[in-house]
């Protein structure tokens, strides 16, 4: 062995400045491009506000509207989840959520419990035809619009969030939209997570750069073009495909082994088993059926991908493979034809193997020989060890069957162009979605994403959760500016809820689908454990009132404001938004035990507890503060958990100054009152 001479990158010490440079791609990848620090997008991202008065960016893909946009994606939400059990399937089990409010304000509140959490990101936003309704201002909703919007606020209402997004031309609403979005989804992802987005030509490429910048060019993994359509109705060029766009957060971490089965593959099982009864044993007729039945496809059927697999032999179909070997004359020896008992003709390059290989190979019935030794043999290569491929860049798959099965399903045509939840399907099959894995759509639509999650389950045993949000984007408000077959479907599904009493809104389709794929479900020889429930979530104003004082009667402000919750709210309410707030996944059981007629609630295993009693005496605080202690000490959660109680419950100073010494005498310092 050649002892070579130490290089100079060996020879020095760990380039620490290198080191940070990765690590703050790591967390900011939006601040690079090509290779160099945007530090007025990393100032943006870590709070200086000033840098909106700077000018715009100097290089990248620019808009009017784009620091704002990132602005609007770092300014907190003052709102909260409000749970609806009675909208819900499966309340006290399920590990889905459905989540009706604006994405926007609703991924800010999901920072804290899903931050790395989720596996994947499907979305299919709004292609910005121009014909679609998509927000009531142009893109920009946010809480303040969306209470609004809801009916949840007045026109005089509080303000509940500073962001106030601004509208802008076309393109530069829609990127705002998105670009703002993407950045909260980002942080969601696990390190090894993805993300996939829908989309077609009208914003294709801008979708590709903005979410370059986002999650870095390196992460960037390619796109599929699905040819869902052979409509020729358009000048020019007919539009006969869309796009599947796909990131991961990180490629060091995500390799990136997408596997998919390749199509036809049942349909040639099929055949052959035919083909195996109509023939027994005989290999060679079975050839020559297969031969025959492959020339029945045209060439665009993806079972021609797979028509060098015309054998067939005992252990199954097979095609004969290459049987040489990569260097010339490695491997060159004699091999006996088994029935001429003559030598057979070597490959030029010689033999893959040994011998002794060799030897085993046939013996095993692995070698594919001609009818003489006149031909080189072959080797056996089996379809069912080659069954799965590459994720690969073309999709055909008619756009129509989606909206059949899912009309099918209603009974009635109540959506326009549900995506195929069958090619999501093999989406999460090809990259790995498996048990525990969460999936987020946070444009939700129909819920073919929730479809998919709980068909991918039953086929592969799993238990992957989906969170999906979406808008209750009027129904009527949509009819006014459809036309044509769309305005028909709207006109159909409003008529499908009048008759079930229902809002007339899209979530409420999403609900419906989704109820009746689990019936569907549940009619077949399912796994009964499987979770085909939902939680439904629904964006609201804070159940903690703001403090706004009155300058010209602060009197009367201040007593107004001596309950600090809103009125109306439940114990539920506030339970989940102090689980959203210490960040706690949603569908975390919350349990409940009595002290005395009190009652304490134990929220994530003990991470917190809450005491939301509107009286609390004097007599109570023991027993209230003993069962809290004992059920901390029962569930040992590792960290000390926050405890919360309602300010106006207390009978006075001296009651809860009592109840926060009992507690801090216990170890439990983390009291507070809401």
């Amino acid at each position: 062995m050649v002892m070579q001479k130490i290089s100079l990158e060996e020879n020095q010490s760990e380039n620490l400045v290198q080191q940070n440079i990765e690590h703050l791609k790591q967390i900011f990848p939006e601040v690079f491009s090509e290779g160099k620090v945007n530090f007025d997008t990393l100032r943006q991202l870590l709070g200086d506000h000033q840098v909106l008065d700077e000018g715009e960016e100097k290089y990248g893909l620019n808009w009017h509207g784009k620091k704002k946009a990132r602005q609007s994606a770092l300014t907190p939400s003052l709102g909260t989840l409000l749970p609806c059990p009675e909208e819900s399937v499966d309340w006290d089990n399920t590990q889905n959520l459905f989540i009706e409010g604006d994405n926007l304000e609703v991924l800010k509140l999901l920072q804290k419990s899903y931050t790395n959490k989720v596996k994947l990101i499907y979305i299919d936003p709004p292609y910005n035809t121009g014909s679609e309704f998509i927000y009531p201002d142009n893109f920009q909703e946010n809480l303040d619009t969306y209470l609004l919007y809801t009916g949840q606020k007045d026109e005089e209402g509080n303000t509940l969030t500073s962001a106030k997004e601004k509208a802008g031309r076309k393109h530069s609403n829609w990127l705002n939209m998105m670009y703002s979005r993407l950045l909260l989804a980002r942080s969601l992802l696990k390190d090894d997570g993805v993300l996939v987005i829908s989309i077609d030509e009208n914003e294709h490429v801008n979708l590709v750069k903005i979410a370059q910048e986002i999650f870095g060019e390196e992460n960037y993994c390619g796109e599929i073009v699905w040819k869902n359509s052979s409509k020729n109705d358009q000048d020019y060029i007919s539009i006969q495909h869309e796009y599947f766009v796909f990131f991961t957060k990180n490629k060091s971490v995500n390799k990136g082994e997408w596997l998919e089965k390749k199509e036809g593959i049942d349909e040639i099982y099929k055949a052959f088993e035919k083909f195996k009864n109509e023939h027994g044993n005989d290999w060679k007729a079975i050839h020559q059926a297969a031969l025959d039945w492959y020339k029945t496809f045209p060439d665009s059927n993806p079972i021609i991908d797979s028509k060098h697999y015309s054998w067939m032999d005992e252990k199954g179909v097979y095609f004969p493979d290459n049987i040489s070997g990569p260097n010339v004359g490695q491997y060159v020896y004699e091999v006996e034809h088994p029935v001429t008992k003559k030598n057979v003709k070597k490959p030029s390059r010689g033999w893959f193997c040994p011998k002794s290989t060799m030897d085993e190979l046939i013996a095993s019935g692995g070698v594919h020989f001609g009818i003489d030794e006149t031909t080189v043999p072959c080797l056996k290569t089996y379809l069912k060890n080659t069954e799965m491929k590459s994720l690969t860049s073309l999709r055909f798959k008619d756009g129509r069957v989606a909206s059949k099965r899912l009309r099918a399903l209603f009974g009635e045509n109540i959506f326009t162009n549900p995506k195929d939840e069958e090619l999501l399907v093999d989406f999460l099959k090809a990259l790995n979605i498996k048990e525990n894995d969460v999936v987020l759509d946070f444009f939700a639509g129909s819920g073919t994403t929730g479809h998919a999650v709980m068909l991918h389950n039953v086929l592969n045993a799993h238990r992957v959760k989906y969170i999906l949000v979406q808008l209750p984007e009027s129904l009527e408000a949509m009819a006014k500016t459809a036309t044509g077959l769309s305005k028909k479907i709207i006109l159909n599904s409003i008529k499908y809820l009048n008759e079930r009493s229902l809002p007339l809104n899209i979530c409420e389709i999403t609900k419906l689908r989704l109820k009746l794929v689990k019936e569907k479900l549940e009619e077949t020889d399912v796994d009964q454990s499987l979770d085909l429930g939902f939680k439904v979530f629904k964006l609201a104003q804070s159940n903690i009132q703001p403090w706004n004082p009155d300058p010209t009667d602060l009197e009367a402000t201040l007593l107004a404001s001596e309950n600090h919750l809103i009125a109306g709210r439940t114990e539920q309410d506030i339970l989940y938004e102090l689980l959203l707030k210490r960040g706690i996944d949603l569908a975390t059981p919350i349990a409940e035990r009595k002290a005395g007629e009190k009652t304490v609630y134990s929220i994530g295993y003990g991470a917190t507890f809450a005491c939301l009693d509107e009286s609390i005496q004097a007599s109570d605080i023991e027993s209230i503060a003993q069962l809290i202690i004992d059920w901390y000490q029962e569930l040992a959660p590792g960290n000390k958990p926050h405890i919360f109680f309602r300010d106006s419950a207390f009978e006075n100073d001296v009651v809860k100054t009592n109840i926060a010494a009992i507690l801090q005498q216990n170890g439990l310092d983390h009291v507070r009152s809401l």
